[in-house]
């Protein structure tokens, strides 16, 4: 049976695997988690957030934290997933110490890091099962599965394959032999060990001690195609990869107690366990969890595209993970979030609510407490892959660039208007002459709708007289004199004292000149604006204009 059961790779015995593997030499206090993603897909947010979770507690305790890749249902991989894992946990600061890194590239000594790659181990590790009668192979066809299924459901006794109803648990060797001998497919099971009033204790990390019915499932361990099943590969791995806390979806609760079978029967010690809940959203009066299919802000890539830095993903993340953080990052403006520690007896039980105004929040302060620098650069890498057009008008003068984003940075009370970047080629075009032509029309047509109307010869004036050096004082005492020749009053407040005596007062002449030197209503600082557009260009725009 053994040569039927298993491909000539299932070649370690467990003390073999045992010294392949050895404990690591780590501090004794230091924890060792992981990232295991299906590559099925895009990256899920979920997957960002269990991440961090499981990064950062690895570091603050002197660990490590590695990639495994859970590949093993390959009808459902799709083609380039890793690749965009890997690259997702590198664009937000998540690398793994360990696991694939690249191109197929793996650091670590104890891989290999895709499941795909361990079938050998994982085989191994079933002979010894079965080997100790505690697993055993299962020739039930589809057919049968299914028929079983609908007389559980008619008799109305729980679903699954345990006790009277796995009809493969007690089959003499001669029926074994005979199967194996006509050739039929097979799985192979764990065989269940748990009474039916006999219960576990899950020492949830997030949840404490939590009371469990002891397993009572007969379990697939290897599918029919020699692959293993999750609760197989999971409970290997992590005990030959030397984890020491699993950080994963509380979805995963009702299967402890069969992981905690076969710890059990192999004599390991489990790790510790977190269960988190999952990112949620408010649909209606209810909540429900992020949907892959109907939520785009379920995946990492949406955040890409929108162009949302990355430490405010990051940051956000921290809100979910702790609700301390928000009062921490106010306390310690200008630190770096990598200080800030989580611990995972502190994590919510109930599911984070996902609210993309918080989220926008968050990157408002963000983005303010960047440099201009800082900003240019992450920006950059956004364009260039997401907006090419603009990224080359962004590119060309980046000095220039960089002083656009300047504007109103400095002072007391930086401007905090920008949440991610694809913002930018809306609301900085502008600035750049080829899209400011393309605005002209626009322009033209808010020209005539403004109320009061422009006077003639103000723009032709305004062109004629300014002055790229005077500072901020002397500009406004100089645009406030060369309004009052053109009826604006000086001020709001002047002219509702005497309306009669002006057409309009200095914000509606700071409207025009918006309006033509930007094609827009609003802008940032107009002195500002026309400083960083130089006498050239507001010059060469006024000019341009002053027929309207």
């Amino acid at each position: 049976m053994d040569n039927a059961v298993f491909t000539p790779e299932a070649r370690f015995t467990l003390a073999e695997l045992e010294a392949k593997y050895p404990p690591r030499g780590l501090p004794e206090h230091a924890r060792v988690t992981r990232f295991g993603p299906s590559p099925t897909g895009f990256m899920h947010i979920g997957g960002l957030y269990t991440s961090l979770v499981s990064r950062r507690v690895a570091h603050q305790s002197g660990g490590v934290f590695y990639l495994r890749i859970e590949d093993t249902d390959k009808k459902r991989e799709v083609e380039g997933t890793v690749d965009l894992i890997v690259a997702s946990l590198a664009s937000y600061g998540l690398s793994p110490d360990e696991g694939e890194i690249a191109d197929g590239q793996e650091l670590g000594a104890y891989g290999p890091y895709k499941q795909s790659e361990r079938i050998a181990i994982y085989q191994s590790c079933v002979r010894w099962l079965l080997e100790q009668g505690h697993a055993y192979p299962c020739f039930a066809t589809a057919e049968e599965l299914q028929a079983l299924r609908e007389e559980q459901a008619k008799r109305k006794v729980p679903p699954g394959y345990y006790g009277g109803w796995a009809i493969w648990r007690d089959k003499t060797p001669a029926d074994v032999d005979a199967a194996l001998a006509a050739g039929l497919p097979f799985t192979v099971r764990l065989r269940a060990s748990g009474g039916r009033d006999e219960r576990v204790t899950l020492p949830d990390t997030i949840r404490g001690p939590l009371d469990m019915p002891a397993n009572q499932t007969d379990v697939v361990l290897l599918k029919a195609d020699g692959m293993p099943t999750y609760h197989l590969a999971h409970v290997v791995d992590d005990h030959f990869m030397r984890t020491t806390d699993v950080v994963r979806g509380n979805e995963w609760l009702a299967s402890y107690p069969m992981h905690a079978q076969m710890f059990a029967l192999f004599g390991w010690a489990p790790p510790r366990f977190a269960h988190i809940s999952p990112i949620e959203k408010q649909d209606g009066g209810s909540r429900r969890k992020l949907s892959k299919r109907h939520d785009p802000e379920a995946s990492v890539g949406w955040y890409m595209e929108a162009g949302y830095p990355k430490g405010a993903v990051t940051e956000y993340l921290l809100n979910l993970i702790d609700g301390s953080f928000e009062d921490w990052r106010v306390a310690n403006p200008g630190v770096s979030h990598e200080q800030f520690a989580i611990e995972l007896g502190s994590m919510s039980r109930s599911g984070a609510l996902f609210d993309l105004a918080k989220l926008d929040s968050v990157s408002r302060d963000v983005v303010g407490a960047m440099s201009a620098k800082e900003i240019y650069d992450a920006a950059l890498v956004w364009a260039s892959a997401h907006h090419p057009e603009f990224a080359v008008r962004f590119a060309q003068d980046a000095d220039y660039s960089q002083a656009i984003l300047d504007i109103e940075r400095h002072g007391e009370r930086p401007r905090k208007d920008i949440v991610r970047w694809e913002q930018l080629p809306t609301d900085i075009g502008y600035f750049f002459d080829d899209r400011y032509a393309e605005l002209l029309g626009d322009a033209q047509e808010a020209f005539k709708a403004l109320q009061p109307p422009a006077p003639a010869g103000l723009l032709a004036k305004v062109a004629a007289d300014y002055d790229t050096s005077l500072d901020r004082d002397q500009w406004l005492e100089w645009l406030r004199d060369l309004g009052l020749g053109f009826g604006y009053a000086p001020n709001a407040k002047t002219f509702k004292a005497a309306p009669d005596q002006y057409i309009g007062h200095f914000g509606d002449l700071a409207g025009v000149l918006r309006v033509v030197l930007a094609a827009r209503r609003n802008t940032p600082d107009l002195h500002e604006m026309m400083q960083v557009l130089g006498q050239d260009r507001v010059v060469a725009r006024l000019s341009a204009t002053a027929g309207w």
